[in-house]
Protein backbone atom coordinates (compact mmCIF):
# COMPACT_ATOMS: atom_id res chain seq x y z
CA UNK A 1 0.00 0.00 0.00
CA UNK A 2 2.64 2.17 1.04
CA UNK A 3 4.56 1.79 -2.46
CA UNK A 4 0.97 2.63 -4.42
CA UNK A 5 1.08 6.40 -1.99
CA UNK A 6 4.61 7.34 -3.17
CA UNK A 7 3.84 6.39 -6.62
CA UNK A 8 0.15 7.93 -6.65
CA UNK A 9 1.91 10.96 -5.11
CA UNK A 10 4.56 11.03 -7.26
CA UNK A 11 2.72 11.57 -10.34
CA UNK A 12 0.07 13.91 -8.94
CA UNK A 13 3.40 16.39 -8.20
CA UNK A 14 4.62 15.95 -11.92
CA UNK A 15 0.95 16.31 -12.98
CA UNK A 16 0.56 19.92 -11.12
CA UNK A 17 4.02 20.72 -12.33
CA UNK A 18 2.73 20.29 -16.35
CA UNK A 19 -0.66 21.80 -15.69
CA UNK A 20 1.49 24.62 -14.43
CA UNK A 21 3.82 24.93 -16.95
CA UNK A 22 0.58 25.00 -19.38
CA UNK A 23 -1.14 27.78 -17.67
CA UNK A 24 1.88 29.76 -17.31
CA UNK A 25 3.09 29.24 -21.26
CA UNK A 26 -0.66 30.33 -22.08
CA UNK A 27 -0.47 33.67 -19.97
CA UNK A 28 2.94 34.19 -21.62
CA UNK A 29 1.72 33.46 -25.19
CA UNK A 30 -1.25 35.62 -24.38
CA UNK A 31 1.26 38.86 -23.53
CA UNK A 32 3.17 37.87 -26.14
CA UNK A 33 0.50 37.94 -28.80
CA UNK A 34 -1.28 41.51 -27.44
CA UNK A 35 2.42 42.92 -27.40
CA UNK A 36 3.03 41.89 -31.27
CA UNK A 37 -0.64 43.22 -31.78
CA UNK A 38 0.46 46.88 -29.82
CA UNK A 39 3.42 47.13 -32.30
CA UNK A 40 1.53 46.28 -35.24
CA UNK A 41 -1.25 48.75 -34.61
CA UNK A 42 -3.87 46.46 -34.55
CA UNK A 43 -6.55 47.01 -30.97
CA UNK A 44 -8.68 44.16 -30.02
Amino acid sequence: MSAFLSTFASYLIKMIILVALGICGGFIGVKLRKSKNRKEGIEE
